[in-house]
């Protein structure tokens, strides 16, 4: 993979990490439990952040070799 393809392949990895935090986003609010605040909730998007940051690691390090 080329230093292009990887770029291409981050943000679409960035569209899709977006794509999802949207999703739960709106299933928290139509469930209710959606909390005011900054800070309130972030425990929501923990699992798909590090899903995330794994993947892009992941890319990160296939360019490093």
């Amino acid at each position: 993979m080329d230093r292009q393809q990887a770029e291409q392949e981050y943000r679409n990895l960035l569209a899709e990490w977006t794509k999802e935090e949207d999703e739960i986003v709106e299933q928290a609010k139509r469930e209710g439990i959606w909390k005011p605040g900054l800070d309130s909730n972030r425990e929501l998007f923990k699992d798909i952040a590090d899903k995330y940051k794994k993947k892009i690691q992941e890319l990160k390090d296939s360019l490093d070799e």
